[in-house]
């Protein structure tokens, strides 16, 4: 009888340790935007992984775009750029190569990578990171000068998830950038009377916002500056640069018959299409402008 009053009372307070309410020792954890996030993401990587270098780029044009960096001993910063053909991670995406290697001495594809003239890399770490489409978006990649314990290696299904979470961080931040554009095209109250269009503050507003989502997301946009006869009517090209262009570009009046076109994630040579139609459209209906056209590089 005793024994089972003994047993009851330890299944009562096992119970009780089960539900007992656990305070918190400090506030919640809150990001106020995708990029404190990811940097964060990068550091929670380096501490619990090791590696010199995390980093989270963007390939295009057959550059790697260092978007976010976490680096304790390369130099390496946001902005700086790798060319994709003498990475390590052209390897892993397009030969096959391992995602983690703890010794590059006895990793074949990445002994001969061209990298290894301008950085010492003794392990790897690099997996993709995927688009809205499921195409190749960029790399989550990690760096140390030497070899690294081999137990490294175990860690890729773990690794794999953080590679998926970051993709999904990305998508969302690059339809947050689509979002937004709109919102400062439509809602800026700085506006042009004659046309409704932004004007100049508005303008500036516009290049600043684009020039963050270059910096932080890797798109290459591209301006171009129109300039019409000071007697042509405004709203007839307001109207006709309204029909030619998309809904995540930009247009305003800057005074005089010139406007600022912004057209978002374009590089220059489709740019270049776009100013041809534009010019197209504008001389049939007898309107001769002249067009300047410029990156909005991302650095």
């Amino acid at each position: 009888m005793h024994s089972r009053k003994v047993g009851r009372d330890n299944e009562l307070k096992h119970h009780a340790l089960l539900y007992m309410p656990v305070s918190r020792s400090n506030r919640p954890v809150r990001y106020s935007s995708s990029e404190a996030l990811l940097d964060a993401h990068l550091q929670r990587l380096q501490q619990r992984h090791g590696m010199a270098l995390w980093m989270i780029t963007r390939v295009r044009d057959d550059v790697m775009w260092l978007l976010r960096v976490n680096d304790d001993h390369y130099g390496l910063e946001q902005g700086h750029r790798i060319e994709w053909q003498r990475s390590y991670c052209i390897r892993m995406v397009e030969q096959d190569g391992p995602c983690i290697v703890t010794d590059t001495r006895e990793a074949s594809p990445y002994r001969a990578a061209p990298i290894n003239d301008d950085l010492e890399i003794g392990a790897y770490v690099g997996l993709p990171l995927l688009d809205a489409r499921g195409a190749l978006f960029g790399t989550l990649c990690a760096l140390a000068p030497k070899a690294q314990p081999a137990s490294l290696a175990d860690r890729l299904p773990e690794l794999e998830h953080d590679a998926a979470l970051i993709s999904f961080t990305l998508q969302r931040a690059l339809r947050d950038a689509q979002q937004q554009r709109l919102s400062t095209f439509i809602e800026h109250p700085d506006r042009c009377d004659e046309t409704g269009l932004p004007s100049v503050v508005g303008w500036r507003d516009i290049l600043a916002q684009e020039q963050g989502n270059c910096i932080n997301l890797g798109e290459a946009s591209s301006v171009m500056y129109l300039q019409a006869a000071e007697d042509a009517d405004s709203l007839v090209i307001a109207d006709s640069l309204a029909a030619l262009l998309r809904d995540q570009d930009s247009v305003a009046h800057l005074g005089n018959n010139q406007f600022g076109i912004l057209l978002a994630d374009t590089h220059q040579r489709k740019a270049a299409m776009v100013a041809d139609r534009i010019r197209d459209a504008l001389n049939a209906k007898r309107l001769l402008v002249k067009l300047q056209q410029e990156p909005l590089s991302p650095f």
